[in-house]
């Protein structure tokens, strides 16, 4: 992957927008990212992190170190990354979730965590949009880039220190490491797999044994003694102990001989028993039907007396069912008469009404008020009094509707009247109310023209206060870190002091390891070989080794303690240098205020804010209430129409109503003629309409009731003749109520059913063969069936018994089979889980006694010392390479065998543990098997190629050689087209590198980014 631009803008220290050309930037393959501890070098990897993953380098959340607090108000942090992979050239844009202005009113809200990525067809391409949405966004990144962010932090950005502690870390810390950085956690979690598993497989074999034996204890009871002919005896050739013993051993054969034998004699023993049980049962069988033909002729014996007692008794009543007969048939033929006598009946009563009523009517009439009514003569007169009633009474209908609704009208005239009134009042109020309105708003207005630049006025505020805030913080942070300077000071001399006793040491040293040269090369003297200083081959007088000489280790350590006390100076001069630039940064920060100034300057702010806060709430107060104003300004208009209208309506409405009642009072006075009122005219005509219908209904009735007798006559005569009665005195004796016909009907019905039924007894197959001299002797039948019964009751009973204990033998002896086939299959299945997980945990088989875990690590170690080796060769001049080794460091064995470490020095060809090496030495070190990693992760990612590599290390402990032979290696990562980015405050690197990124602090506490090509 290859990096080719980066805007970030409001991001960590940097409040403003910057955009970083890489591929200008890395067009000679290195550059310089640098400047002063803490300004924001770190910032700029973690800007280039959270585009690709939406989190940062350290894997913190993106809100804590992303958004800046220098930035203005209103500006958005974003991140902008435009980058190319096998997968072609794409731009991507995040921003962190924030908090921001509010757009109305005043306060923040939160902003949510937003992305956008396009496919590009080349660098400067506008591009065509993949996705807006933030999960999209990562979910394509992840296909994209293939590195994982932990694989892209360990691969991209080399991290400062982490690889010189895992050089010097113990084997046990070391496999730690490896397994982070390689994820081999998955071939832990296989082996545990594995060995639960197989401990799983174990419990299962256990518990099919287990089952097996119980199986094997179950079939065994099937050996207990059986009842054999009445005595008791056992399986001859299988005992329980030799079941149980094979089932000890798991003999399967064995075990299932002993089942079919055992399962054969109880087949056998239960046949037996059911032949027994069918013997008796015939003979049951044939007892039970002796015993029901005698119980059937004592039966039909019994049957035959009953019934001719019966008939007996019936022949005794026949006389009197005859005679009920001929009295319900005469009952039944006067039953045709008693219609028409009921029917003459009526129609006389009807006519002795009808005479009473048309009496009564006419008297009524005559001392009435219409006594003409009782002098018209016959029907069609009464119905022409009647019908001219009607009519006149029908033309005053109208009328007397209308004379009732009057008084309601009357007063619905009032009321329309006060209506107008009240109407017109409200016209008169509203009028008034809308013309005071204009006064009013123009107050408002005045009043809010006091409070119009009260947001400028906010802001101004706000950044006053924001500034003072800021000048505070600087100022607190300026007096810790003065004692912090002069912490550094007092430290930086006791450094210097140590520093140069160092130096001191290591000249005496090297004085006296020179004037003990000659000891030593006479030491190496052989006599008759040249000398290596004269040539001479005699040796009159060596010299002497003297007791002061130092030796080679003697130095070495010595040249160490300098070294260490020299780069413990460095650091002291660097971090006072650091702190003397944090103070003055700090105290231009504070605009050269102390702690007291600052603060009183912070509440002068804050009073100010808070007073702006409080007029834009005071305008937002007036606004509302000049809008409200208008709102009912204009409603009130509305209204004040609408009642005009209102009250012009009801006037013309009570005009209206006026007119109408006054006419239709003239037409009801004339219509009520000499009577006081309508309705009283109307009442005397529907009387007299009364009068003449009841008249003409009775007369009517009368003639018509008159006829009905004359015709009711005419058909009793007819019926009586018919019927064969005298008169209608004998119908009438004959009749019978219809309760005492049902009854006679039925006694006469039953008579007859019973003796038809007892004729038919008589005349079955069974009784009429009957003579009743026969004898039926049930006891002695049902004695010779209860023993039949019995015999049978124990021949099941034993049947049963066999069968239960056959049925048992075969279901125990399936059950051993079924654990024998569970525990076979059970052994097969176990088997390869068994072998896998003893190889897996350095079990039986493992001839290397090493688990799966540490395998892969070694492994993956190996790869990685590989790798190592390849750099660190150029890097010492070919004097050191790394050894992995089963020991730990110092000769002890390790517990977690194959990844120790040592350093092979070909100068000497003596391996050094790891703790031995310099400073200097243990940088490049760590730097090549930081390297060597980088390139396994990477390989292991799927060969990924980076094209941009970020090396974040300490290059202040190199000497020059050491750093040429560092930076020539940096220089071979470029090969290919590889650019590598150096993040370093190292004065010397400026001088070499002179493409880079120079950071720098404002005195606001923000900072700054150049890019210098």
């Amino acid at each position: 992957m290859r990096i080719h631009r980066l805007t970030l803008q409001a991001v960590g220290p940097f409040p403003g927008k910057h955009t970083i050309d890489v591929d200008s930037l890395s067009a000679n393959g290195l550059f310089l990212l640098e400047g002063p501890t803490g300004a924001g070098k770190s910032t700029i990897i973690d800007a280039v992190v959270f585009a690709l993953y939406g989190g940062v380098a350290g894997g913190e959340s993106s809100d804590d170190r992303l958004h800046s607090d220098h930035a203005a108000p209103d500006a958005e942090p974003f991140v902008e990354l435009t980058f190319s992979t096998g997968a072609g050239i794409y731009r991507v844009w995040r921003s962190p979730k924030y908090q921001r202005l509010k757009k109305r009113g005043g306060g923040t809200t939160t902003q949510n965590a937003r992305a956008k990525l396009w496919r590009l067809s080349h660098v400067e391409d506008a591009g065509e949009p993949v996705s807006a949405q933030v999960q999209e966004v990562g979910t394509e990144l992840g296909r994209i880039v293939v590195l994982d962010r932990a694989q892209f932090t360990q691969t991209v950005v080399l991290p400062q220190g982490q690889f010189a502690s895992f050089l010097r870390a113990k084997p046990e810390d070391r496999r730690t490491v490896l397994q982070d950085v390689f994820g081999t956690e998955i071939y832990d979690r296989l082996q545990k797999r594995l060995a639960e598993m197989a401990r799983a497989a174990r419990t299962e074999l256990d518990r099919a044994t287990t089952e097996v034996t119980a199986a094997a204890s179950a079939f065994a009871a099937c050996l207990e003694p059986v009842a054999d002919g009445g005595e008791h005896t056992s399986s001859p050739s299988v005992t329980r102990e030799a079941l149980l013993e094979r089932a000890a051993e798991l003999d399967a054969a064995a075990l299932t001989d002993a089942a079919g034998e055992v399962c054969a004699q109880a087949d056998a023993r239960a046949a037996e028993a059911a032949d027994a049980r069918d013997a008796a049962a015939a003979a049951e069988a044939t007892a039970r039907d002796q015993l029901d033909a005698q119980r059937n002729l004592a039966e039909r014996l019994r049957r035959r007396g009953a019934l001719l007692a019966e008939q007996r008794t019936h022949e005794a009543a026949e006389p009197a069912v005859r005679a009920g007969t001929e009295r319900l048939q005469l009952a039944r033929t006067a039953a045709a008469v008693v219609p028409v006598l009921e029917a003459h009946e009526r129609a006389v009563a009807r006519v002795s009404r009808a005479t009473g009523l048309h009496s009564r009517l006419l008297d009524q009439a005559r001392t009435g008020l219409h006594p003409d009514l009782a002098d018209l003569d016959g029907p069609d007169a009464l119905r022409e009094g009647h019908d001219a009633a009607t009519g006149a009474l029908g033309a005053l209908a109208e009328l007397v509707e209308l004379e009732a609704d009057l008084p309601r009208r009357r007063s619905e005239v009032e009321a329309a009247r006060r209506a107008a009134d009240l109407a017109g009042n409200r016209v008169g109020e509203l009028e008034a109310a809308v013309a005071a309105r204009p006064a009013a708003r123009q107050a408002l207005e005045d009043a809010l023209d006091q409070y119009r630049d009260a947001g400028a006025r906010r802001e101004r505020a706000l950044g006053r206060s924001r500034r003072a805030r800021e000048c505070l913080t600087a100022a607190t942070g300026a007096e810790a870190t003065a004692s912090q300077v002069a912490a550094a000071e007092e430290a930086l001399t006791a450094v210097a002091a140590r520093a140069a006793a160092a130096l001191d040491a290591e000249h005496a040293v090297r004085l006296r390891w020179v004037a003990g040269m000659a000891g030593a090369l006479a030491g190496r003297l052989v006599a008759g070989e040249p000398c290596a200083v004269c040539g001479a081959t005699e040796h009159p007088h060596p010299a002497r080794p003297t007791p002061e000489h130092a030796t080679d280790d003697e130095v070495a350590a010595a040249t160490a303690a300098r070294e260490d006390a020299d780069a413990e100076l460095t650091r002291a001069r660097a971090r006072l240098a650091a702190l003397g630039e944090k103070a003055a940064a700090l105290h231009e920060a504070a605009d050269g205020l102390d702690t007291t100034e600052a603060r009183a300057r912070l509440a002068t702010a804050e009073a100010e804010l808070a007073a702006a806060e409080a007029a834009i709430t005071r305008n937002a107060e007036l606004e509302q209430e000049l809008s409200d104003h208008e709102r009912e300004t204009a409603s009130l208009q509305e209204r004040l129409a609408e009642h005009r209208s209102t009250a012009a309506s009801l006037r013309e409405r009570c005009e209206h109503l006026a007119r109408q009642l006054t006419a239709d009072e003239a037409r009801c006075a004339q219509g009520r003629g000499t009577t006081s009122s309508v309705a009283e005219y109307a009442e005397e005509l529907r009387g007299r309409a009364r009068t003449a219908r009841a008249l003409l209904d009775a007369t009517t009735e009368l003639l018509t009731a008159r006829e009905a007798v004359r015709e009711a006559e005419e058909r009793l005569a007819a019926a009586l003749t018919a019927a064969g009665f005298a008169d209608a005195e004998a119908a009438r004796a004959a009749v019978l109520p219809a309760a005492e016909q049902r009854e006679l009907d039925q006694r006469i019905q039953r008579h007859r059913s019973d003796v038809a039924r007892v004729t038919a007894g008589l005349a079955e197959d069974g009784i009429a063969g009957l003579t009743g001299t026969e004898v039926a002797d049930v006891p002695a039948a049902q004695t010779t069936h209860a023993e039949a019964m019995a015999a049978l009751t124990r021949a099941a009973g034993a049947a049963s018994a066999a069968e239960l204990r056959c049925r048992q033998a075969r279901e125990a002896a399936d059950d051993l089979l079924a654990a024998l086939a569970a525990h076979a299959e059970g052994t097969r299945r176990a088997a390869p889980v068994l072998r896998a997980a003893a190889l897996a945990t350095a079990g039986e088989g493992n001839t290397i006694d090493t688990t799966l875990a540490t395998y892969v690590l070694l492994r993956r170690f190996e790869d990685v010392v590989a790798a190592a080796n390849d750099r660190l060769s150029l890097m010492s001049d070919g004097r050191y390479t790394l050894e992995r080794i089963d020991e730990r460091e110092g000769g002890q064995r390790s517990r977690k065998a194959g990844l120790g470490l040592r350093v092979r020095d070909h100068v000497t060809d003596v391996p050094r543990d790891p703790h031995t090496l310099s400073g200097g030495e243990t940088f490049y070190v760590s730097l090549c098997l930081a390297l060597g990693l980088a390139d396994v992760v990477r390989s292991e990612a799927g060969g990924v190629e980076l094209g941009t590599l970020f090396v974040d290390e300490g290059f202040g402990s190199l000497d020059p050689g050491t750093l040429d032979a560092v930076m020539t290696e940096l220089g071979r990562l470029r090969e290919g087209g590889r650019s590598v980015g150096i993040v370093s405050h190292v004065a010397d690197l400026k001088d070499r590198i002179p493409e880079r990124i120079e950071v720098r602090r404002l005195p606001s506490g923000a900072s700054t980014l150049t890019v210098r090509c």
